[in-house]
């Protein structure tokens, strides 16, 4: 919050929008980012164990104007990743593979976290993006 963050609790993404001209399929613009739908969510009854869980809030979608989506929710690489990203060297659960300083098998193309890992702490991917950064710096300051 002090970084201005806007936490949006209760909320969950139904769909992302993205841009798309029909009338040229070489506009660089096609399949950007532009939004996200979304929908309001409320804690339920307590189950067995007493824990409520989420449920959807009847017609309470609403669209987010975003150019950036950051997939953090799961803690299992997506399996989009490996069938969409020509080239890129995942192990037998899906997990991108990387070097020391999470380079993928991509050129310019890093990796670390649950992506990588499976199933990790948040400190672990931190640490992971902590190295990864270092590397991009390093390869953009030999360009």
């Amino acid at each position: 919050m002090e970084e201005g963050i806007d936490f949006r609790l209760l909320n969950n993404p139904v769909e992302i929008l993205g841009y798309r001209n029909p009338d040229d399929p070489r506009d660089p613009k096609n399949g950007f980012v532009t939004g996200m739908r979304c929908i309001r969510m409320e804690l339920g009854e307590p189950d067995a164990k007493g824990r409520r869980r989420p449920v959807p809030i009847r017609d309470s979608e609403f669209t987010l104007d975003v150019d950036t989506v950051i997939m953090a929710i799961g803690t299992s690489p997506n399996p989009l990743i490996k069938d969409t990203t020509e080239g890129l060297a995942v192990n037998s659960h899906g997990g991108i593979i990387v070097t020391e300083d999470g380079l993928t098998s991509r050129k310019n193309v890093w990796a670390g976290g649950d992506a990588v890992t499976g199933a990790a702490t948040v400190i672990s991917a931190m640490g992971a993006g902590k190295v990864a950064a270092k590397a991009i710096d390093e390869a953009l300051s030999a360009k």
